[in-house]
């Protein structure tokens, strides 16, 4: 019944192109910079009560606005990738064939980041609803946690939008 919104591969494998060229797993380094630091200056902002409410309607705004991009650019790469393999079906050289590679870890890429904006989105929708509990208490921890969360989500996704532009700068350098 879900199978049609599952995002399970989208996931898999933006994290498999995170790997090494040789296929040795996910580099320690990339999960530091795509998870862990996010998450510590996420944290850091979240507890000296660094609020961005006031500016969801602007980060909303960016957001919307850089995934349709990225849509775009989504389907350039698909383009890209129909040329790449005729280009391998005519020659069959090994560097069309790592070029291949990397067109579509970038469309995994690109893919997952679309994914990164729309949940980032739906988060900064729940942060402003304004849902008032009977218990103050909660309301703080619900907030700080939502916040928090925002944080994290925009960061990581500027980190994989460096990430795609960097890439997509390598794949256009080699032509």
């Amino acid at each position: 019944m879900f199978s049609r919104i599952n995002i399970n591969k989208i996931i898999k494998a933006h994290y498999k192109s995170l790997s090494s060229l040789n296929g040795e797993g996910t580099s320690f380094l990339d999960l530091v910079l795509f998870i862990f630091i996010p998450l510590i200056v996420s944290i850091y902002l979240g507890i000296n009560n660094i609020s961005i409410k006031s500016q969801i309607s602007n980060l909303v705004t960016a957001l919307s606005i850089l995934a349709g991009f990225l849509f775009n650019l989504l389907a350039i790469i698909h383009n890209s990738l129909g040329k790449i393999k005729n280009e391998i079906r005519a020659r069959s050289l090994n560097e069309d064939a790592l070029k291949l590679r990397f067109a579509n870890e970038i469309h995994a890429n690109i893919s997952y980041n679309i994914l990164i904006a729309i949940i980032t989105v739906v988060s900064l929708v729940l942060y402003g609803l304004n849902v008032e509990f009977i218990d103050p208490n909660i309301n703080k921890i619900l907030l700080l946690f939502l916040n928090s969360i925002c944080i994290f989500l925009m960061i990581h996704f500027l980190f994989t939008l460096l990430m795609i532009l960097n890439r997509i700068y390598v794949l256009l350098d080699k032509e």
